[in-house]
């Protein structure tokens, strides 16, 4: 049975059984009774937080599952997956550094106001520490990317947005012409279709792409659908293909794209032309990813990334990571709320207050904007919570950034081996939660997660999220094979995937919101939301992405 204290009460939440929690009051020995769902049932302390209590009484995790992401055993999970991976790991490298957290004290006080200070590059939390101050401490300096070293703050918060972009049908179907026409959107990876023939079906909004591979190292995008009668040439993904044949007629295409048959042509004189070859859409790779864009006048990948993007993954060898984890789900809420929910640490003090125990409240975490990417959590303090009054000294802070450093490093040792010896720590310590324009999140660093959003069909207020987890891997053996995708239902927890370790309980509080934000925003009034001026930045960067592809007025 799970029992923590709250960090910021100080009230003892304690699983009972059959999803009930008993909240005590230890100052004023008063008690309450709730379902974890925030339903009160007896007791003289009538309210309670109610992410706590999902986290106290909530659904649960498999014994041995409980694990961050970032520590999840990799070589027992390939051997489970693959049944062809020697099992050979050590100290760290068994990746059980996540049961740790149960050992560490847990951090209680009172809330206090941010009271927040000035900074050369303007007004920050309490808790800030400069990006030199890092680099400085820094005990391979001479391995720092010098990507690394830029900062860049958005200008212009706080941003106020009108809510008819959320919840107006007429805004969905202008996205469909105006962004997901015309965007480039990551599609899968490369080891999802490992053989020539083997094939992708990409459903974004009423679009539909088919991603096949046409060599060793080559791949087409074409429209999913038949250009006799229309019907969708494929419901799902599959492998080996050796045409894409119509299950209406029987008109068919080799998996390049061009015609191979017209059943009864006899009867279609002077209509072979027109149907001579799929629709294609441009297709790209980068970091093992493959995207497309339905546009032909597009840019090129690499311009659109950016490189500073580009270089900021450039060490981390993505390409050969191994895809560990794909769950999807569907959400009852806009793509665009949903997604938000991802984006800020702004919200784990009401959020994820469990977080807190251990460390701190994320009002300190860095926050950098570069074109259609942004960055966050890009080397910041890791147990100062200001809006507690924990503050720690330079000393402690240093002392948390190599003792990070050198954890992760020692477990990712019994990985990848002594490459590791090749980052300095800064990179040990990057776990940095980022985001690419329109709806990518590839978290940075050892961080595994990479997030997807997209809008399920033409229902304006429904969302397929995917959550992704690529882990590192060896150079030097080949990998199992990529995970296929577990689909959960509407309403299921996230800890009914528990590949997902202890992020499933921590989504799941996410989660939570999203409905409820969908509601609100369809009855605010005034119609609009505020988004800060630094913590809610990134959110800022999108809707100023977004406003240049809608073609809105920036006012």
């Amino acid at each position: 049975m799970r029992r923590e204290p709250h960090p910021i009460s100080g009230f003892i939440y304690e699983e009972i059984g059959d999803g009930t929690v008993r909240v005590k009051d230890p100052v004023k020995d008063r008690y309450g009774l709730f379902k974890w769902d925030g339903s009160w049932v007896e007791g003289d302390v009538t309210h309670a937080d109610i992410h706590f209590l999902r986290y106290i009484g909530g659904p649960n995790l498999p014994e041995g599952r409980d694990i961050f992401e970032r520590l999840l055993p990799v070589f027992e999970e390939a051997e489970a997956s693959a049944g062809e991976i020697a099992k050979e790991t050590s100290g760290f490298g068994s990746a059980r550094m996540g049961d740790a957290a149960a050992d560490m004290p847990r951090i209680v006080g009172k809330y206090v106001q941010d009271p927040g200070r000035e900074t050369p590059q303007g007004a920050r939390s309490a808790g800030h520490f400069d990006l030199d101050f890092f680099l400085k401490a820094d005990r391979k300096p001479e391995l720092i990317p010098e990507v690394y070293r830029l900062e860049n703050t958005l200008e212009g918060g706080p941003m106020k947005v009108d809510t008819a972009r959320f919840v107006d049908p007429a805004w969905h179907d202008m996205e469909v012409e105006r962004i997901w026409k015309k965007t480039w959107q990551m599609v899968c990876r490369e080891d999802d279709i490992p053989n020539i023939g083997d094939y992708h079906v990409y459903q974004i909004a009423h679009l539909s792409y088919l991603v096949v591979r046409t060599g060793e190292n080559k791949f087409r995008a074409h429209e999913n659908v038949c250009k006799h009668r229309g019907r969708t040439l494929r419901e799902c993904s599959g492998k080996q293909a050796t045409e894409f044949r119509c299950p209406y007629h029987g008109w068919s295409w080799q998996i390049d794209g061009a015609l191979k048959e017209i059943t009864t042509e006899w009867d279609f004189p002077g209509v072979r032309k027109d149907v001579a070859q799929l629709k294609p859409a441009k297709l790209a790779t980068w970091a093992g990813f493959i995207f497309i864009n339905p546009d032909p006048d597009a840019e090129p990948l690499e311009a659109f990334l950016g490189p500073i993007m580009m270089a900021h993954y450039e060490r981390f060898n993505f390409a050969g990571r191994w895809k560990q984890v794909h769950v999807s789900r569907i959400m009852h809420a806009n793509w665009k709320v949903v997604m938000e929910a991802f984006m800020d640490a702004y919200h784990v003090i009401a959020t994820h207050p469990q977080l807190m125990l251990t460390a701190g409240d994320g009002a300190n975490i860095r926050y950098d904007n570069f074109g259609n990417w942004s960055r966050a959590a890009h080397l910041s303090p890791l147990f100062i919570s200001p809006q507690r009054g924990i503050v720690q000294t330079p000393e402690e802070v240093l002392a948390d950034f190599h003792g990070a450093a050198d954890g992760m490093k020692e477990f990712l040792r019994g990985i990848i081996g002594d490459e590791v010896e090749n980052y300095c720590d800064a990179e040990l310590t990057d776990g940095n939660f980022n985001d690419l324009f329109p709806n990518l999140h590839p978290w940075g660093g050892w961080a595994r997660m990479v997030f997807r959003f997209r809008p399920n069909g033409s229902n304006h207020r429904e969302t397929i999220m995917d959550i992704i987890y690529l882990s590192p891997w060896p150079k030097d053996r080949p990998k199992p094979p990529a995970a296929q995708e577990r689909r959960l239902g509407p309403d299921e927890s996230w800890t009914n995937a528990p590949e997902l370790g202890t992020f499933a309980r921590i989504v799941d509080q996410d989660c939570d919101n999203v409905a409820h934000v969908q509601n609100g925003l369809t009855a605010k009034h005034p119609g609009h939301v505020w988004y800060s001026n630094y913590q809610e930045s990134k959110i800022r960067n999108f809707h100023r992405n977004y406003n240049k592809w809608m073609e809105l007025d920036p006012s």
